[in-house]
């Protein structure tokens, strides 16, 4: 059993982070922002808004109000005055939309915007930004008026205007057509429309947002296939009538990411071609989101789902391979062993990449124009061998020296185009080396077990999510509840988890995506080592510090 060794942080480093195909936003975590807006008229392009109200709410609370009057920079007509009460004089030394629309944009970060007849109130929106240049950042956008008329029937009420709702629902404000206390009665109405609509199982953001549209004619006769599976963390499999896997996903609440794809929320093609052949959806529980996220990738690579897009073929990563004694270097598909003394970087993001990468490392090590087609072939000596082995394994600062200057004399020379190429060249290759040194300091590790404390319903302590890894392959996961010792449940997790050291490899190779999303766990906010077999040199030094090399690179080099 490793020893046990206190609770350090870990410093943070940048990796691709957890990435969950958990498209379905539960209601109750959707950040929203009710807007309603007072304008001049009702053409988004001749008119201008006088008034915009805001109230941001999350999971039925309200978080933040924003309301201000806008100076159109032209009359109010006296029909909109009588209407809202906001004459000219109203609006004399209120800023304009100039001044308003960056704040409001800033209020709604992030958030989906929710309007009462959105379609007015967005293409406002949209048209003032077009005409400052600013960017619209495409909010998720609900619309009341549609969703409410799927909510009640006139059965229940005489129209859908807001009035009428916001009396209907009990709502605490009355709508009067200004801007703030209509969208205050709007977030009554929505709330009372999310009640009701909530258990005919549209639960998600996604849903409200895709509710008008209607779901195919399949996707409803197949909707059943849904009905058992739990509220879980964990992957589900879309099987054919032979047992076959069609799909794979994964999901931090099984039920609710399952669900979606029977709604008209649901419009991906290679899906939607998929569901006529489903029989069965299987549904693997697991400890943990990475446990589910690993056991997703590896049952893409095993079982090659043909709905599935990505993760299909990890062994077909390319990678820049340094040969042994004078071969040189040259691009490598895979390369299951290093002791022939070559080394490698990557995995590359693309085969364009090999190219200008191998040019940029021989002629920083063997001059300037070693790599060109027609030169005089110089073969690499053992010196130049080794150098190009440090840059790749070590210490890139002689490549990127040389790429500096190199761009200095592009950019004196009016060459701006190659200096930028240049740039993104030396670039990538400070990606692809820090990419390989991180996959090998896993790779070279053993065994190692961490731990971050993660809310845990019902209870105002903490528990603590574990994470077992040996030789850069998942190994095991567990919950220890909160004011359970997390150290003695790493024991337990190290004791039973699944030895991995038949499948090391140098830098991961083959199942690097994996090692990749553990990578990223290992390094976000709270993470603690607990044990270690072997060194964790990712926790005690960098070999290949890539953030504070990029930082002296970009200081040396001009850009175009």
């Amino acid at each position: 059993m490793p020893a046990a060794v206190p609770l350090p942080h870990v410093p943070r480093h940048r990796h691709r982070q957890l990435s969950l195909e958990d498209l379905g936003t539960p209601l109750a975590e959707a950040e929203l922002v009710v807007v309603d807006l007072e304008t001049t008229g009702t053409s988004p392009t001749d008119d201008a808004i006088t008034e915009i109200g805001a109230v941001r709410v999350r999971g039925g609370k309200v978080t933040g109000e924003f309301r201000t009057f806008v100076d159109p920079r032209r009359p109010i007509p006296a029909y909109i005055a009588a209407l809202t009460g906001i004459t000219d004089a109203t609006v004399a030394g209120a800023p304009d939309i100039a001044t308003v629309l960056p704040m409001f944009l800033d209020f709604a970060h992030d958030a989906a915007l929710v309007a009462h007849n959105a379609r007015f109130d967005i293409a406002f929106l949209k048209a003032a930004a077009a005409r400052l240049d600013l960017a619209w950042p495409e909010p998720t956008v609900l619309d009341t008026l549609r969703l409410a008329r799927m909510a009640y029937g006139r059965d229940e009420v005489r129209d859908h205007r807001l009035g009428t709702l916001a009396a209907h629902v009990g709502a605490a404000t009355s709508p009067d057509h200004r801007a703030l206390s209509d969208a205050r009665a709007t977030v009554d109405v929505l709330h009372a429309i999310i009640e009701r609509l909530t258990p005919r199982g549209l639960d998600t953001l996604e849903d409200l947002a895709g509710a008008h549209r209607r779901a195919s004619a399949v996707q409803l006769r197949q909707r059943h296939l849904a009905d058992a599976i739990p509220s879980a963390p964990g992957v589900y499999q879309f099987l054919d009538e032979h047992g076959a896997v069609l799909y794979v996903g994964t999901s931090r609440d099984l039920r609710t990411r399952v669900r979606t794809y029977f709604t008209a929320a649901e419009t991906r093609r290679r899906v939607l071609d998929m569901l006529p052949r489903a029989r069965e959806i299987r549904p693997i529980v697991c400890a943990t989101a990475i446990e589910a996220a690993v056991r997703e990738l590896r049952i893409i690579a095993a079982e090659q789902p043909p709905a599935n897009r990505h993760g299909l073929r990890p062994e077909k990563a390319l990678w820049l391979r340094l040969g042994p004694g004078r071969e040189g270097l040259r691009g490598a598909r895979l390369a299951r062993s290093e002791d022939d003394g070559s080394a490698l970087i990557g995995p590359l993001r693309s085969r364009h990449d090999v190219e200008p990468l191998r040019g940029l490392l021989t002629d920083a090590i063997m001059g300037r124009g070693a790599s060109l087609e027609g030169a005089e072939r110089i073969r690499p000596t053992v010196s130049h061998h080794e150098r190009m082995r440090r840059a790749m394994r070590e210490d890139p600062r002689e490549v990127l020296d040389h790429a500096a200057a190199r761009m200095r004399a592009l950019a004196a020379e009016g060459r701006y185009e190659d200096a930028g190429r240049l740039r993104a060249t030396a670039e990538t290759f400070l990606a692809a080396a820090g990419r390989a040194d991180r996959l090998r300091a896993l790779a070279a590790c053993p065994l190692l077990v961490a731990a971050r404390p993660v809310p845990r319903p019902g209870s105002r302590r903490r528990a603590w999510e574990l994470l077992a890894v040996r030789s850069g392959r998942f190994a095991g996961s567990s919950v220890a509840e909160p004011g359970a010792d997390p150290v003695a449940a790493a024991q337990v997790l190290a004791a039973t988890s699944t030895g991995e050291a038949e499948h090391a490899a140098p830098l991961c190779q083959g199942y690097h995506q994996e090692a990749e999303l553990l990578l990223g766990w290992l390094t976000e906010d709270d993470v603690r080592i607990v044990l270690v077999e072997g060194t964790w040199a990712q926790g005690v030094r960098a070999r290949f510090d890539a953030e504070a090399l990029a930082q002296r690179y970009a200081a040396s080099a001009p850009r175009s």
